[in-house]
């Protein structure tokens, strides 16, 4: 996976940060607060991301296969700006799915999408955290 991100001293060593540090790209600011919240929901248990479902989930990992392991870049990062929510139906966002933390969506607001030619024009206030399938990276945005 490839990180678009700017290094500072304590990017990976802060404990306990309000937020993202300074100098982060968008989508660097989008990975810090997916960490954060898989930190606030899981402490500091294993955290893998399941693939048969893109489900971040912590007691059931398993083999490469069918999990991939999560690698944490921002030790210290807490209070995400994204938020857990339950829903009946995942929210209609077209060929892509919707991350989930422990059964529920990740809900972004107004955050914005990290990859220039997936944003749409004006502001919206509804965004959904996802997982981009189709290249080696996997990227996340908000979407």
């Amino acid at each position: 996976m490839l990180l678009l991100l700017s290094w500072s001293p304590g990017v990976a060593g802060g404990r306990g940060t309000s937020g993202p540090p300074r100098g982060l790209t968008i989508y660097g600011q989008t990975l810090w607060n997916l960490e954060a919240l898989l930190h606030d929901t899981f402490g500091k248990d294993t955290v893998c991301l399941r693939l048969r479902d893109d489900a971040f989930v912590s007691a059931t990992c398993g083999d490469f296969g069918h999990y991939g392991y999560w690698k944490n870049m921002f030790v210290g990062a807490r209070h995400s700006r994204f938020k857990l929510v339950s829903r009946a139906h995942a929210p209609a966002l077209g060929n892509v799915v919707p991350i989930r933390v422990r059964g529920l969506y990740v809900f972004c607001g107004n955050f914005p999408v990290a990859f220039a030619p997936l944003a749409e024009p004006g502001k919206r206030s509804d965004r959904w955290l996802v997982l981009l399938h189709g290249s080696a990276m996997l990227p996340f945005t908000c979407l």
